[in-house]
């Protein structure tokens, strides 16, 4: 019988702009519940910025993951927005102590958009999540989290 560790994670995010906006974090990125089942090899689990999720056989989902969405508006129409985005861990850290880690990615965002008619602009941000592949799936059952900054320049 394989071992299943149930693993949630919650992403934090900070972001700046100018004061004219609204930034709006819409959805959080969230790699949701996942059961890892085998850490023989590195795995991975992919959220797209559309909400498309590929993994390897080392996971199972349970609670599906979803990609950061965030709304900007006040904006003057037809507004470029530049978007910078940058982590200074890529190690998740685990609310309680785990002998193994996860690793963690940004892949995925537009870096420029413009804003509509209506002054608004959408931006969603996908991730990875890899294992060590070490053979151990010592891994706490907990939640884990990085912080991660996007920033809005217009």
């Amino acid at each position: 019988m394989k071992q299943m560790r149930f693993l949630t994670f919650l992403i934090g995010c900070v972001y700046s702009g100018c004061t004219q906006a609204n930034i709006t974090e819409l959805q959080s990125l969230n790699f949701g519940t996942i059961a890892l089942v085998d850490n023989s090899s590195v795995g991975d689990i992919i959220v797209d910025k559309f909400g498309n999720v590929t993994s390897t056989s080392h996971f199972r989902v349970v609670i599906p993951p979803q990609p950061a969405h965030f709304l900007i508006d006040g904006l003057a129409p037809n507004t470029g927005v530049s978007i910078a985005i940058s982590h200074s861990a890529t190690q998740m850290s685990p609310l309680t102590s785990s002998p193994e880690t996860l690793t963690f990615s940004l892949i995925e965002s537009a870096e420029y958009v413009v804003a509509d008619a209506n002054g608004e602009a959408e931006i969603k941000i996908g991730a990875k999540l890899s294992t060590s592949g070490n053979g151990s799936l010592n891994f706490a059952q907990t939640d884990y989290r990085i912080n991660y900054q996007v920033t809005f320049l217009y």
